[in-house]
């Protein structure tokens, strides 16, 4: 594997963990928690992760918050866990195509959950 593949890895990995904590941070904020394990150390893997991620997609509607709120952390799980998915397959093929469907499907998830997040906090998200 190149140096430019290994580089590229840790990246899209690195920025797929950014992406949870921001998600840990939002499901915190909600009426009813949804508390999503942290991957202090090497003790959480990537199976646990997409559970956890699969969990706030199956509970999300059960939150009384918006609808609108709702559907941002729906979306961006759903996008997160794209993410994931498509990041295992570069991590065995190797594709170029493969790594930017990775940071579409991030990038999506982090802007989703940022807008949440600040609404969540009170924010106005377009002062």
């Amino acid at each position: 594997m190149s140096d430019e593949s290994e580089r590229e890895i840790q990246v899209l990995g690195n920025t797929i963990l950014a992406v949870y904590s921001l998600l840990r941070r939002v499901c915190a904020l909600l009426p009813i928690p949804i508390q999503l394990p942290d991957f202090d150390g090497d003790t959480l893997q990537g199976t646990e992760m997409n559970e956890a991620v699969t969990r706030v997609v199956d509970v999300i509607a059960d939150e009384p918050i918006d609808e609108l709120l709702q559907s941002g952390i729906w979306g961006a799980s759903l996008h997160w866990l794209a993410a994931s998915h498509l990041f295992s397959r570069y991590m065995e093929k190797n594709e170029d195509v493969v790594s930017l469907e990775v940071r579409i499907n991030i990038v999506t998830a982090h802007d989703g959950l940022h807008l949440v997040e600040e609404l969540l906090l009170g924010d106005d998200p377009d002062a």
